[in-house]
């Protein structure tokens, strides 16, 4: 009988996470229910527990951490106490707390059960339970050869999976597994503890330009033959930036490629800059014009009349001079970053 260990649980996808911890406490006697993904309001699992008349009910957040929770998470989510009215809450991670995250949680009557603490859990409520998920190894795990298979991937020699969030894309959910090499969009259907995971698409760090961070969304911009941009609404907005940030860190490799200068979106057209064209792309209708910095011969900015955006002009020399006109809000920011890039490449 395999033991859970702290790996395997860093290495579930965040789906699976969320349903083991759910499926932990229905084995201890809980009623248990994962909240619905895009209402959720900070809160992952709710449980309920009643004997002779007497009910109680606790919220739950997990957190699929490497390191450790901090305050700001504690004060976060103790607040979800008062307003739902409820016993209390608790934080699951597979890290630990800080200190002061401890201290802050003693205060506001939220219970923390740190990695060490869940995997004693596990392994005495939930002991055949590992058999029954499809975890995404890690490659310390896995049998030394050049290439191992990994939920449904196949790793490189020296790659490493960092973390798994879930994240939206159009109208499909979708594990994201960032590695020190690659994005896999991963999807995961099947029941509770039966996963069948199916990679869908894998891109290499060399093809990320970079992102831009909105409020509820993260735009990936990849780059080929063309530019192309990925949507993505991810359920925890910090943790996915936080990866993909690190991502980029981890791009060393590929500073001498293609990388982001400027980004505007207005409604579905987006304005990409980077260190090789500029591009105006509409997600819309799918038009899309994208010129090379070095047949970009000028540009200048005029007046669009009242009422109206300024126009940036930028021409572009091919089988003779062609003229592209856009409406933008900050047309002489774009024409000074355009100017730039140009002289740069």
């Amino acid at each position: 009988m395999a033991e859970w260990t702290l790996n395997h649980l860093l290495n579930t996808t965040p789906d699976d996470f969320e349903n083991l911890v759910a499926y932990l406490f229905k084995q201890m006697g809980y009623g248990a229910s994962v909240t619905r993904y895009s209402h959720d309001g900070g809160i992952d699992i709710e449980l309920s527990l009643e004997h002779f008349g007497l009910s109680h009910r606790w919220l739950v957040q997990v957190k699929r951490y490497a390191g450790a929770v901090g305050v700001k998470e504690v004060r976060e989510y103790s607040s979800l106490r008062y307003r739902d009215n409820v016993d209390g809450v608790i934080i699951v991670t597979t890290s630990n707390f800080t200190k002061e995250a401890e201290g802050e949680a003693a205060e506001h009557n939220v219970k923390l059960i740190g990695g060490a603490l869940l995997v004693e859990m596990l392994n005495r409520y939930c002991p055949d339970g590992q058999t029954q998920i499809s975890p995404v190894a890690s490659v310390s795990e896995l049998p030394n050869k050049k290439n191992s298979a990994i939920d449904g991937a196949i790793l490189k020699n020296g790659e490493e999976v960092i973390a798994s969030e879930s994240v939206v894309i159009g109208k499909e959910r979708f594990a994201m597994v960032i590695t020190n090499k690659n994005i896999f969009f991963k999807k995961v259907t099947g029941g509770i503890l039966s996963s069948k995971p199916e990679i869908s698409r894998r891109i290499g760090a060399s093809k990320v330009i970079g992102l831009h961070a909105e409020s509820k969304r993260i735009f990936l911009l990849i780059g080929s033959k063309e530019i192309e941009i990925i949507d993505i609404q991810p359920k925890n907005r910090e943790r996915v930036l936080e990866l993909l940030e690190l991502l980029e860190h981890l791009r060393a490799d590929y500073l001498k490629g293609e990388n982001l200068f400027r980004f505007t979106r207005t409604g579905t057209q987006f304005l990409v800059l980077t260190n090789k064209r500029f591009a105006i792309i509409n997600l819309r209708d799918g038009s899309r014009v994208e010129l090379k910095l070095k047949n970009i011969i000028g540009s200048q900015v005029v007046n669009g009349g009242l009422f109206k955006k300024q126009k940036l002009i930028v021409s572009e020399s091919g089988s003779g001079v062609h003229r592209h006109e856009i409406e933008v809000d900050d047309a002489d920011a774009w024409q000074k970053a355009i100017e730039d890039a140009v002289r740069l490449s």
